[in-house]
């Protein structure tokens, strides 16, 4: 990607980053620059639904717990929380498992164990921290709401909607569950989950996700509390999408969020968030 040299340093570099870690970077610097919003100081007077991304993780008063686990799913339950964000993927046996990246090097020092090119119950054996899709909504069956991201498309990989949807015939959509994904184009082939089920999720991109899922009619929009302003909120809300917005970090934003009107409020950090103000932990 090419730059003007002109450009002063510190907004050249930021464009030279890719799209998620823009993202990223950006979340940060908004989680204290919002802090100062009049919203963010007013006490929140209704309650938004949060939603612990990759479950309740972190280092907490019982140790560490590890993201996209039942033990950090078990923690969002412990702590009342209303939802929880996973990442599923499909085994090299079309097996639904939930992990985040394509292999297990991060969070289990297994690189060579991709998830595509191995078999369940060989990973079961090799990680037997990473869940079945199955195990997670048995445990939350009523009591948590799965914001379940679709990882691949099913383009490339036919049988995944099938897998899926088979796994999830107990729960009742947007009661339950909704689908999300950085690419709406993924969720079209869940043909027997209806549309208003599906969250369509923005990183640096939100005017285009926006257009997409008005496009494609899905229900629903996710992406960064700072991107998504008061102008596209309206704008969602006329055409009767819900709305969730993230990372929030402190209890601030979090009343921020809430003030905002937001559907759901998304968090990497929820064992940092003051639950005990009763405004994050709605089950309503």
């Amino acid at each position: 990607m090419g730059y003007d040299r002109s450009t002063p340093c510190a907004v050249w570099i930021i464009t030279e980053l890719p799209m998620a870690d823009f993202s990223s970077h950006l979340n940060t610097l908004a989680n204290y620059l919002w802090t100062l919003s009049p919203a963010a100081r007013r006490p929140a007077a209704s309650a938004s639904r949060l939603v612990a991304h990759r479950g309740a993780h972190g280092h907490g008063s019982s140790g560490a717990v590890v993201e996209n686990t039942l033990e950090a799913f078990e923690l969002c339950l412990q702590l009342g929380i209303w939802g929880a964000e996973l990442d599923v993927q499909l085994t090299r046996d079309g097996e639904p498992v939930v992990h985040h990246d394509p292999h297990c090097g991060r969070l289990f020092q297994r690189p060579d164990l991709v998830i595509a090119d191995t078999r369940f119950s060989e990973l079961r054996a090799a990680v037997p921290h990473i869940p079945h899709l199955d195990e997670v909504v048995q445990m939350a069956h009523g009591r948590l709401h799965l914001m379940i991201e679709i990882k691949e498309s099913w383009r490339q990989r036919t049988d995944l909607p099938l897998r899926v949807s088979e796994r999830l015939q107990a729960l009742t959509p947007q009661a339950d569950f909704h689908l999300l994904s950085l690419e709406p184009d993924h969720l079209e082939g869940f043909r027997e989950i209806p549309k208003d089920a599906f969250v369509d999720v923005a990183q640096a991109n939100t005017a285009s996700i926006v257009r997409q899922n008005l496009a494609l009619g899905h229900g629903a929009v996710a992406g960064s509390f700072a991107l998504i302003g008061g102008g596209t909120l309206q704008q969602l809300r006329d055409a009767g999408r819900c709305v969730g917005t993230g990372f929030v970090e402190n209890g601030l934003i979090l009343n921020r969020e809430i003030n905002r009107g937001v559907d759901w409020v998304f968090s990497d950090s929820v064992l940092q968030l003051p639950l005990d103000q009763g405004v994050a932990a709605d089950q309503s």
